[in-house]
């Protein structure tokens, strides 16, 4: 099968790569659409130039599974499926993939390939920043009168947060700098948009529940401090690249929550299933007109060229929404 692969100069090939071998929990997928993502561009930065073999990147994807395995109960060949896969394995940048179908949900109906591709990893990285680690409830009375800053509103995470956000009764402030990424946010219903650029504090009338960090965390850490109330959740997503002081939220007692969407995948974790079930949940939401899929940009067929373009234009920090490309 026919892959995109990054060599050990960090570019883009096109190879070849026998069929996916499947293990009994596994789907064999033909990939008809994928979508790029910050944690693509790092991970091509970070390959060696001692590199051994062909490392294929790719999480976001929506195809048709032409395969299950023998523990499989869910899914049946020819099923439109969307998911976001295993940092640990063979990615999407690629013909067949096979993945785990415990981290698989049908797609939505309503969503083109692309659409759809758009949606899985940053819905898990919403879905999982909100529910498992700050405890907001699913049941909107639970969450209302209660407020939600997200930093770096109008990027992939920032837009599902705002979204899976309102639908649970929170109230949302997303921040965002330039008066195109601001209107996206408040599209997307954000109650008050605040611009990153300066303090934050200052521009809300009054503390904040939880925050999730999008953004880079070192530079916020100050405004999260500044902004979380006592006994606040905190979730960032970006790894810090200084020492963190983290003594600036002890007097608050403010807990502190890291959001890694592959963890699951990567550990084996006994509720891996819980993937599955976040996505359903999402598909649910859009079918019901709830929650849109954020995808902004199409990229085109998938080649050497068309995924530089589209690595480029994420690698750039000013990503409105998600770009997607089609298969093969």
């Amino acid at each position: 099968m026919r892959v995109l692969s990054v060599n050990a100069q960090q570019t883009f090939e096109l190879a070849e790569l026998p069929e996916p071998v499947m293990d009994d929990w596994d789907l064999l997928v033909r990939v008809k659409a994928v979508a790029v993502n910050p944690v693509d561009t790092k991970l091509k930065a970070g390959v060696k130039p001692n590199q051994v073999g062909v490392k294929v990147l790719g999480f976001d994807a929506c195809g048709e599974v032409l395969a299950v395995g023998a523990q499989v109960e869910d899914f049946a060949v020819g099923d439109r499926v969307f998911y976001a896969g295993d940092v640990t394995r063979v990615g999407s940048f690629a013909e067949q993939q096979a993945v785990d179908s415990r981290l698989v949900a049908k797609a939505p109906l309503g969503l083109s390939d692309l659409e759809a591709a758009a949606m899985p990893l940053v819905g898990l990285t919403a879905s999982e920043a909100l529910f498992d680690h700050l405890g907001l409830s699913l049941e909107a009375a639970v969450n209302q009168g209660r407020r939600l800053l997200i930093i770096g509103g109008a990027g992939g995470v920032g837009s599902m947060v705002i979204q899976l956000a309102k639908q649970v009764g929170a109230a949302v402030i997303a921040t965002a700098s330039r008066a195109d990424s601001q209107a996206w946010c408040k599209q997307l219903g954000a109650d008050q948009v605040i611009d990153h650029r300066l303090p934050l504090r200052p521009q809300l009338e009054q503390e904040v529940d939880w925050i999730v960090c999008a953004a880079d965390t070192d530079s916020h850490l100050d405004n999260m401090a500044a902004c979380i109330r006592p006994f606040g959740k905190i979730c960032a997503l970006v790894s810090h690249r200084q020492l963190m002081d983290m003594n600036r939220f002890k007097n608050k007692s403010v807990s502190f929550h890291w959001e890694f969407m592959f963890t699951r995948a990567m550990f084996k974790t006994p509720d891996q299933s819980r993937q599955g079930a976040y996505l359903q949940r999402l598909a649910q939401a859009v079918d019901a007109g709830i929650v849109r899929s954020i995808l902004t940009r199409q990229g085109g067929q998938l080649s050497v060229a068309t995924l530089q373009a589209a690595f480029d234009e994420v690698a750039s920090g000013r990503m409105i929404g998600k770009i997607a490309l089609a298969g093969f």
